[in-house]
């Protein structure tokens, strides 16, 4: 599959595929991405219903969603020829996030033939750090992508 380089083709495209993978109380969109920097930037709404006995988002769904924004920024600067399964990823907590609007942003650091180096970051509406994530992905071509 050739890359995808305009922008609005790249937002149809990726929407598209990240639809299918849902996770109940959890709704996105794309803000804006950049294939030339590989970079996105998502919005998300978390519903009260994914909050702990303590009011914050679960640990495991705030992973959830810096592994969005860095799987969702390599396929970006790979044009949207190729998904980024993680081969690891090192997740650092800040501050307690609370169910509502998060902001998260991904950047492709390195985009290799191999591996990719990619970094998420969450954020508040008033734009505290929430959350940070820095992983490894090795880039895989869609199954419905050309050889």
């Amino acid at each position: 599959m050739q890359p995808i380089t305009d922008t609005a083709a790249l937002i149809q495209r990726i929407t598209a595929i990240f639809q299918t993978m849902a996770i109940p109380g959890v709704s996105g969109q794309i803000r804006e991405l950049s294939y030339e920097t590989g970079t996105v930037t998502l919005e998300f709404e978390v519903a009260q219903s994914l909050a702990n006995h303590f009011g914050a988002v679960q640990g495991g769904i705030v992973a959830a969603l810096l592994d969005a924004c860095i799987g969702i920024a390599g396929t970006v600067k790979s044009g949207g020829a190729f998904a980024m399964p993680l081969a690891e990823m090192k997740t650092s907590f800040m501050r307690p996030i609370l169910p509502g609007k998060i902001i998260g942003t991904g950047a492709t650091i390195r985009l290799g033939k191999n591996l990719a180096f990619i970094e998420g970051t969450l954020f508040s509406e008033a734009g505290n750090v929430l959350a940070r994530a820095s992983g490894t992905a090795v880039p895989t071509p869609w199954p419905s992508a050309q050889a």
